[in-house]
């Protein structure tokens, strides 16, 4: 039997959903994000990608931090 090559699809599709990620520019940018621009802005780094999952935890995070 000819062995088969593994892909990282499909090495992906077993271990589950693959997320996409975005720049702090495309996840300003989006609908999803429109009423929490100015707080990504401040939370997130130029030149890096985030998940949109990562992005929410982030922010969730930021919003039930204390006051100084």
């Amino acid at each position: 039997m000819a062995g088969k090559k593994k892909t990282p699809e499909a090495d992906q599709a077993v271990i589950g959903k693959v997320e996409n990620k975005f720049s702090k520019e495309q996840l300003i940018a989006s609908s999803r994000f429109q009423g929490r621009r100015d707080i990504i802005e401040a939370l997130l780094e130029d030149g890096e990608l985030y998940t949109v999952k990562a992005v929410e935890e982030k922010i969730s995070s930021y919003m039930k931090g204390k006051v100084k």
